[in-house]
């Protein structure tokens, strides 16, 4: 006797950015269990939708949140605590909490070079299993970015990019694996190059951002390695002479291609 098929979908935990345009193009937030990257140029919101991600994972369901702790891996500089606790209040929706201070759920960690990132990535894995034993487990894992990470680190020659490949292509299922092994959503962040005319795809393959032709970087094999891509652009707008900004999902095995204005804002990333 042949058993019956389930119709019901499973359900996919989300992590609310807190920005209510893009929770519903995203239908309602970033997704447990899978690497989702947030692509653009520079100055469009990357980093501050990873903050406010990262705040949000701390709040209860009921809020988008999963009462859950964050890891952000990060490149240039130092980690940017001053923007964090500026829009912390207006994520959680309440005075910081002294004694339960929410910038203790968020561990973070410099990298400079991409050879570092394998020893780190199994750092993560002993963090997450180690906050098992406490209220808080970790829900959350940024990498801002990791186009920063691995730039000026590779010769430009065959062996040199070969060699780039293969350590993304580590790093990715390393990514892939800790998604979906624990249970916790990953956010990488990585930027954006100028498409030329002299490009072979250049008619097709590409994105508007600043009225300039892009398409994200690291290569096509690096796209192999995440579930969702959204891409968040600016362009100036000619009547009040300022950036419009735009969140876009440009690969998603479940959203559609999608697209919404938002701002950012001294509370952090807002409807447009």
């Amino acid at each position: 006797m042949s058993k019956a098929v389930s119709n019901e979908k499973t359900i996919v935990q989300k992590i609310a950015t807190r920005c209510n345009a893009i929770d519903r193009i995203m239908q309602g937030g970033v997704s447990v269990g899978e690497v989702t990257e947030l692509c653009g140029e520079n100055a469009t919101g990357k980093t501050q939708l990873c903050l406010q991600t990262s705040i949000a994972c701390q709040l209860p369901p009921s809020l988008g949140g999963m009462f859950g702790a964050s890891i952000y891996i990060h490149s240039i500089g130092p980690f940017p605590i001053r923007r964090l606790t500026g829009i912390m209040p207006h994520i959680l929706q309440s005075p910081i909490n002294q004694i339960d201070n929410p910038c203790d759920h968020i561990t973070t960690k410099q990298v400079e070079s991409p050879h570092e990132l394998p020893d780190v990535l199994d750092w993560v894995v002993k963090l997450i299993k180690y906050s098992h034993n406490t209220c808080r487990h970790i829900r959350l894992v940024v990498i801002d970015s990791i186009a920063s990470i691995c730039a000026s680190h590779f010769e430009n020659t065959v062996e040199g990019l070969d060699s780039r490949t293969q350590l993304l292509r580590a790093i990715g299922y390393g990514l892939h694996s800790i998604a979906s092994t624990y249970n916790v959503a990953v956010i990488v962040v990585n930027n954006v190059v100028d498409v030329f005319p002299s490009d072979r795809d250049s008619s097709t393959n590409f994105m508007m951002s600043s009225g300039r032709k892009v398409r994200p970087a690291l290569g096509k094999g690096w796209t192999r390695n995440i579930a969702t891509r959204l891409f968040l652009s600016k362009a100036l707008n000619p009547v009040t002479q300022t950036s419009d900004r735009l969140c876009s999902v440009l690969l998603s095995p479940t959203l559609e291609l999608d697209a919404c204005r938002f701002k950012i804002t001294e509370k952090g990333v807002r409807d447009e």
